[in-house]
């Protein structure tokens, strides 16, 4: 039980320190993801389209798919490396737009019901924050990012609390031996 305790510590200062890291320099975090998975898919694609040709030479087995597997892991790769801030953007796009709709959705569900009271007017303003929420979110850059390592942070934060607050349960959870009471046993012997 001792491993769960170590693990539950560990694990909420490591997603603070992570989590603070990404709240604070979500650009350095954006270009590492775009500089690993763009060196990813070039290592990728250059193994295959080598063992394209390998194949090609000693076997005399010619597999395009192969081939044009490596090339689009290739060009994928070099955009990764060097779009890494349009990832961001487009990261930024596609929640905004998700956000927008989802908005437009709900402020057009909401004229379909029939009764106008606190709770149509509720939904029209929840339907109207999402809208400002996803320009919001297209509008301001790094936004999506930092708020994952606020998340990430706030879950380490509560992870360490509950490590704190329940750390003597962790170390009696096995459960105790009953002490069994072995009593002399008594023999009539008996006459015959």
């Amino acid at each position: 039980m001792k491993d769960v305790k170590k693990f539950s510590l560990i694990n909420g200062i490591l997603f603070i320190v992570i989590g603070v890291f990404i709240f604070f320099k979500p650009d350095a975090v954006i270009k590492f993801i775009s500089y690993f998975i763009g060196g990813l898919l070039l290592a990728v694609g250059i193994y295959k389209v080598v063992n394209y040709y390998i194949q090609d030479k000693r076997l005399g087995v010619v597999n395009t798919n192969e081939l044009a597997f490596g090339i689009s892991a290739i060009v994928l790769g070099l955009l990764f490396i060097f779009l890494a801030g349009t990832i961001e953007l487009m990261l930024r796009i596609v929640i905004g737009v998700w956000l927008i709709f989802a908005g437009i959705a709900r402020i057009s569900n909401t004229f379909y019901t029939t009764t106008r009271d606190s709770k149509f007017f509720a939904l029209l303003i929840v339907g109207f924050l999402l809208v400002a929420a996803g320009i919001y979110v297209i509008l301001v850059s790094n936004l999506v990012i930092s708020t994952i390592g606020l998340i990430m942070a706030i879950y380490g934060l509560i992870d360490l609390i509950s490590y704190f607050v329940y750390k003597d349960s962790f170390l009696n959870t096995k459960p105790k031996k009953k002490e069994i009471e072995v009593k002399e046993a008594e023999v009539e012997e008996k006459d015959e």
